[in-house]
């Protein structure tokens, strides 16, 4: 089963397929790869020789070494300024705000197994709006068990405070404060390879509580809005060709909503399974492309069956060692911010590029559409939301500990069906941020 984040398409058609079927299907492929011999399948070290990934030692800092561990941290201000911070079209307003981002990771050095935590904040304060004043946190550990050169088994356990970013979907309390949630996480994931073929089994967990909020002296209780997702997925991968590996996978989900219901119940179950090619042994293009079939089913019945084609596609090609070129799209199922809807089924498609145009300094463009569909109960008025986002980046490494970066971005919301015709709106954002690094 796959995560809220990965879960790969939700569609509709007259078509099913029994994940019974499925599971012989993906054993049937499994069982010959054990006597497979030549090159592996997908190398995960390539990554680390792209523009984003690449080791500069002689303009950027590693970090302190104490040990056997390697200490990274960092402590940045970011100042923004932007003309629309409601993300409206009826109530536009501008403002400026500063934000200080202190950040720590703690990774082991060892030749086999591996152990790694990570912490970051922010703390963000505007000028005019302090209603929109915000705290966010996230805290990581993470950990990999090298049972064998061919069995790995890695898990992680996560925390991390959030809010909804004004505009999105989740953002329904415009004159109250920012939504914020809390989100914990955790999940394994066991790696077995033979000569060129991996078989992955993972899990996952996710619960997302929200924090009740205050508008014109009422309190507002968002716990409808809380969330868990739970999954599991079995993937199998075989290298056909030079950098070119085949893949087949079958994950299941289980979603409700533990707060009891107002209305027809929005929990749910059900699987995805995916086939393609993996693509990763060289520099040039690294990546997958999958294809497939996904059924979600919901516990009320007014609430119409999801199945139909399922995608994912993730690239990176570098056509020089100074350029990469990012290519991500996917169908995903989100949670839902409004009672009485059982799901956001999600389209998104995002091109963005690094360029190092010197040795120090690297640009960051990058498009980004969202298609939000509301999965609605029968008979109801269908309603649908669009999003579209234009950015470009620069950093420029000033020292080996200090880094200087700033982005322009144009951002755009249009809406179909929507009870609230102010969340139509356009918005400009600049920042500009100074960071140390030890």
């Amino acid at each position: 089963m796959i995560s809220m984040q990965q879960r790969n398409s939700r569609g509709r058609s007259a078509m099913t397929v029994h994940p019974r079927t499925l599971s012989v299907c993906l054993l049937c492929l499994i069982a010959p790869l054990a006597d497979a011999r030549a090159q592996t399948t997908v190398d995960p070290r390539m990554e680390r020789d792209t523009v984003g990934a690449r080791s500069r030692a002689e303009v950027e800092t590693s970090g302190a070494r104490v040990g056997a561990l390697l200490i990274s941290s960092s402590f940045g201000i970011e100042a923004d300024a932007t003309d629309n911070i409601y993300a409206r079209g009826d109530v536009k307003r501008g403002d400026v705000a500063v934000a200080i981002l202190p950040a720590l990771a703690v990774r082991s050095q060892w030749s086999h197994h591996a152990l790694g935590i990570a912490a970051e904040g922010s703390i963000k304060r505007y000028a005019k709006r302090t209603t929109e004043n915000i705290e966010t946190y996230a805290a990581k550990l993470d950990g990999r068990l090298d049972i064998s050169g061919d069995t790995h088994l890695s898990g992680d356990v996560g925390a991390a405070r959030r809010i909804e970013a004004r505009g999105t979907t989740g953002d329904t309390l415009f004159g109250a404060a920012p939504i914020a949630y809390t989100v914990v996480t955790g999940g394994g994931e066991l790696e077995q390879t033979f000569a060129r073929a991996r078989i992955t089994l993972g899990g996952r967990y996710e619960r997302y509580s929200y924090h009740d909020r205050e508008l014109g002296g009422t309190v507002i209780d968002l716990s409808p809005r809380d969330y868990e997702a739970l999954s599991g997925s079995l993937r199998a991968a075989i290298g056909i060709g030079p950098g070119v590996a085949a893949f087949a996978s079958l994950a299941y989900n289980r979603n409700r909503y533990p707060s009891p219901p107002v209305g027809p119940s929005r929990n749910s179950h059900g699987f995805t399974a995916l086939t393609g090619l993996a693509f990763g042994l060289n520099r040039l293009l690294q990546g997958e492309i999958g294809v497939g079939w996904v059924q979600q089913d919901f516990s009320a019945p007014i609430f119409p069956r999801i199945s139909g084609l399922a995608y994912n596609v993730q690239l990176k090609w570098s056509p020089t060692r100074l350029t990469t070129v990012r290519l991500s799209g996917a169908r995903t199922l989100q949670r839902s911010p409004i009672i009485g809807i059982a799901g956001i089924q999600q389209h998104e498609v995002m091109l963005s590029a690094e360029h190092e145009l010197l040795r120090t300094l690297i640009l960051r463009p990058a498009l980004r559409y969202v298609v939000a569909d509301f999965q609605v109960p029968n008979g109801a008025a269908k309603r649908q939301e669009h999003f579209f986002t234009g950015t470009f980046g620069v950093s420029w490494q000033l020292t080996q500990h200090f880094e200087v970066a700033s982005d322009y971005t144009h951002s755009l919301g249009r809406n179909s069906g929507a009870v609230d015709p102010g969340r139509a709106y356009d918005r400009n954002r600049v920042a500009v941020s100074l960071r140390w690094r030890l």
